[in-house]
């Protein structure tokens, strides 16, 4: 039976809390889940196995196309979902109300969207989130898309371009290999320590909060800064051209790489990597 009849069958037939079924390569499983929290981990096989930690409910599964619909029947739409997957499918998670976490899908790309719920990715090759309200901790990703209403983001290890946008949110950034980041706030503070890189572009902007930039030794850079309520606070020698440490520019080394970084009621403070470390939660 091929896996499309599978799940078709499983569909009709009576629901269970616990269902396995193989499947082959270029599958995409989209997980929804209206209350509960959502746990998903990355295997080695073909196997996706979907759990219901409820006893009430059953398991629903869906074949369209390319695409395996996962979730809980209504009767236990408020249960803990736990699916396992081959790590390197894509995975698309929508969720109501319940935190989700998904870990070791190294070789495919996570999509989330959540309204009220915390987000936790541990290893993808592509990241898109978009959450109203709960924070997001990313690891071991490839390049990501984050939009935050009302949660703090921080993002690890991660590779490729990042572009995030938060509304009240601090959003922290750390060890990351990027050639391109975008990041701006409404209501929070910023902090970048990664990878500088010959040619990259990299632009911190919040309304309301500081801005923290670790600047390696040795790199080029075009550094341009803007504050209206605030300063600029070097932890290092710098040449500024500017008036007041607010409005300005400076260059270090062959000023290749360009960096923005703009607060209208907060510092700047530029350090060097490892120099300080941000807090998360006050803590």
């Amino acid at each position: 039976m091929t896996a499309a009849l599978f799940a078709l069958a499983l569909a009709t037939a009576q629901p269970a809390r616990d269902t396995t079924f193989v499947v082959p390569e270029g599958i995409r499983i989209a997980i929804s889940h209206r209350e509960g929290d959502v746990n998903v981990t990355g295997t080695g096989g073909r196997e996706v196995r979907v759990l219901l930690e409820d006893r009430e409910g059953g398991v629903r599964v869906r074949s369209e196309g390319a695409t395996f619909h996962v979730g809980a029947r209504d009767r236990g739409d408020d249960g803990d979902l736990v699916v396992w997957v081959p790590e390197d499918v894509d995975v698309s998670v929508t969720g109501r109300e319940g935190d989700i976490t998904v870990v070791g899908v190294a070789h495919g790309a996570v999509e989330v969207r959540t309204a009220d719920g915390d987000v936790e990715i541990d290893g993808a090759a592509r990241v898109d989130v978009a959450a109203l309200d709960g924070e997001v901790r990313l690891a071991n990703t490839g390049p990501s898309v984050v939009n935050v209403a009302d949660g703090d983001v921080w993002i690890d290890r991660a590779r490729g371009e990042a572009t995030v946008h938060g509304i009240d949110a601090d959003i922290v950034i750390t060890n990351a290999d990027a050639r391109a980041v975008s990041v701006t706030a409404v209501d929070g503070n910023i902090w970048y320590d990664g990878a500088v890189h010959e040619g990259g572009s990299y632009s911190l902007s919040t309304h309301d909060g500081d801005v923290t930039f670790a600047l390696p030794e040795g790199v080029g850079a075009r550094i341009s800064v803007s504050t209206f309520d605030g300063e600029l606070l070097p932890s290092f020698p710098i040449q500024f051209r500017g008036g007041r440490l607010r409005g300005g520019e400076f260059t270090v080394g062959d000023g290749s790489a360009a960096i923005a970084l703009k607060s209208f009621d907060g510092d700047i403070l530029l350090i060097r990597p490892g120099e300080r470390v941000p807090d998360w939660d006050d803590e």
